[in-house]
């Protein structure tokens, strides 16, 4: 039985690089793709992988190049994910502590 290997650029990012790249015009696709690595200080290739990182990888773009590429592309912190991170607050972690105890 052949198994199925789906495309990689259908599945779901964890990113929405390349949704904001999509969004620009023509020439200033070009002119951006060109800039990208000088402002996230990586080369086109790594921008090309965190651009491609799926939403169940455990591999994530270090925080201040991603609010970089968010500041970039005119999102809110946050913004770039395609997914939000949820959590809990610490005092709610503490509460929870507390009450076990």
């Amino acid at each position: 039985m052949e198994k199925i290997i789906p495309n990689k650029e259908l599945l779901p990012k964890k990113y929405k690089i390349q949704e904001c790249i999509d969004n620009l015009k023509k020439n200033e696709y070009r002119i951006v793709l060109r800039s990208i690595p000088n402002i996230i200080g990586k080369g086109i290739s790594t921008f090309y992988n965190y651009r491609d990182i799926l939403i169940d990888d455990k591999e994530d773009i270090p925080f201040k190049i991603a609010r970089k590429l968010e500041i970039l592309f005119g999102l809110e912190n946050g913004g770039l994910e395609t997914k939000k991170t949820k959590g809990k607050h610490y005092l709610q972690i503490i509460e929870e502590h507390r009450k076990r105890q």
